[in-house]
């Protein structure tokens, strides 16, 4: 894993479903939810929507990646974020990869993992993805 993360990607690809899932979030949703589109702003935001737990931004795809628990996908329900179980892999960035580049849009930790284990609860991206939407949605309106 350690060449993986040496690559020019900077990213160790990892199998979900049994130390953690993700939740895909599109990046125009956890704008609307955090009301800015400012990197630094909304890593901050997101920080402390998701009680410091993990947060991966890959903005190349325009999208982020909140970790979390095993079982999660099994129940989720949102239609604006996807989450990815076990058969699927995330392309998760080193761990000190925690600012975004503008010239490579590489992926960043948007909030870092703090240590093995802990991870955002399914309720609170749950609560930042509905916030989002609906705030979109009343943007369309």
């Amino acid at each position: 894993m350690l060449g993986e993360w040496s690559s020019a990607a900077k990213l160790a690809v990892l199998p979900l479903g049994t130390a953690f899932e993700a939740v895909r979030l599109p990046e125009r949703i956890v704008h609307r939810a955090v009301a800015s589109v400012d990197p630094y702003t909304v890593s901050d935001r997101l920080a402390r929507c998701l009680a410091g737990a993990p947060v991966i931004r890959d903005p190349g795809f325009r999208r982020y990646y909140a970790l979390v628990p095993p079982g999660t996908s099994q129940t989720w329900c949102e239609p604006a974020a996807q989450c990815l179980g076990e058969g699927t892999y995330l392309g998760v960035p080193r761990g000190d990869h925690t600012e975004f580049d503008e010239w490579t849009k590489a992926s960043y930790w948007a909030v870092p993992m703090v240590r093995p284990g802990r991870l955002c609860t399914a309720a609170d991206v749950l609560a930042l993805a509905m916030t989002g939407r609906c705030l979109e949605s009343e943007g369309e309106a």
